[in-house]
Order: structure tokens, then sequence, then C-alpha cells
């Protein structure tokens, strides 16, 4: 069962569940959408290490490419070396699912990452941008989430992370988490917290 807000969105713009060696997420280690799962560091669940800009497969391995909150930490400037190769690795007709962090004042300058490791926010058309310079036709665009999303984030950086590098242990409020996911259940025009697409190669 998918309790993450984020992931159900993601969940929803899957459909069907792709078949096994089908598709592919790249840095979000492992999630249950039948995907191989590929990061840059080691994980519980992943199956493979490599670096989303040097994809290690053949031209047209897949039929979906999830890209879901990982652009945003990728080096500066180097988000279209990893679209080109996302690009690459699709086949024909195939699609991405990407999701970053929305550019909006207060989301930006409330995400500590944001201030200790220069985590980039950006905007719908920013993303628009990236895609169509990359040869991607984009289905839907559109954002979700809101101030319980961004109290959530807050809260993992802040609270849970260090406790769980430290105790093993992770603590997130129910309150905050069942708020956050009701938050997903909405799309909004350009002012949710989450920037998803759907785009076709």
């Amino acid at each position: 069962m998918i309790k993450s807000g984020r992931l159900k969105v993601i969940g929803e713009l899957i459909g069907e569940k792709p078949k096994r060696n089908s598709s592919l997420s790249i840095g979000s280690k492992y999630v249950d959408f039948n995907t191989i799962n590929l990061d840059v560091k080691h994980s519980p669940g992943l199956d493979i290490i490599a670096d989303a800009r040097h994809l290690p497969f053949k031209q047209d391995s897949f039929e979906l490419i999830l890209f879901t909150d990982v652009i945003e930490h990728l080096p500066e400037d180097e988000e279209d070396n990893a679209l080109k190769e996302i690009h690459r690795t699709l086949r024909s007709n195939g699609r991405v699912i990407l999701s970053t962090p929305n550019d909006r004042f207060l989301f930006k300058y409330l995400d500590p990452s944001f201030w200790l490791i220069k985590h980039r926010h950006y905007k719908n058309h920013d993303i628009r941008k990236f895609l169509e310079n990359n040869n991607f036709k984009i289905e839907s665009i559109f954002t979700s989430g809101g101030w319980w999303a961004c109290a959530g984030n807050l809260w993992h950086c802040v609270i849970t992370y260090p406790l769980n590098r430290i105790l093993n242990r992770k603590i997130m409020p129910s309150l905050i988490e069942k708020m956050e996911n009701k938050e997903y259940n909405f799309q909004k025009n350009d002012n949710g917290y989450t920037i998803y697409v759907k785009a076709i190669k």
C-alpha cells in the first residue's frame, strides 16, 4: 500500500503497472512500480548504481522512466544531459514521468535543503522548456500538494532525517502525513508544492 501522497500521484500517472524490466526508476531507490531501481548510492532495494547523465542501458530499452524528485539534485546546468539520456533509452512512444519542487517563494525559502545544499526549485515553464528542448511531447503538466507538504518537508529535514541517521527511526506526525496526503488528492494550476509532468518520446 502506497501511503505517500506524492507517490500516489505518480501511481495515478503511471496507470497500469508496467512489466518488470520495461520500466526504470531513476534516483528514487525502491518504489513498488515494477521498475528497475537506479541511484548513485547504494541502498536497500536498489538494482543498479549509476548516474542519470550516463545511463548504462542500450538505446530504446524502456517503455517508462520515472524521474521523480531527482532533477533538482543534479549539478546545475546538467538537466539537459540527464534528459538526453532518458530520451535515448526510451522506446518510441515511451513515457517519462517527472516530478520536482515548485518554485514558489515560501516553498523554496522554507526548504532547509535550499539553504544547505542549493536544492533547486523550478517553475512549470522551466520544466516544460527542458522537456521540449530534448524532443519530448508533454501530455500533462500540473502541480499538487500545498502547505502541509511544505510542513512535511521541513519536519523531515529538521527532525526525521537526523533521527533516522542517529537512531534508525523515522518519525512523522500523523496529522502532517494525513493532511499532506489529502492535499495530494487535488491538482492545482501552478501553485502546488510539487510539479508533475507526463511526457512522451
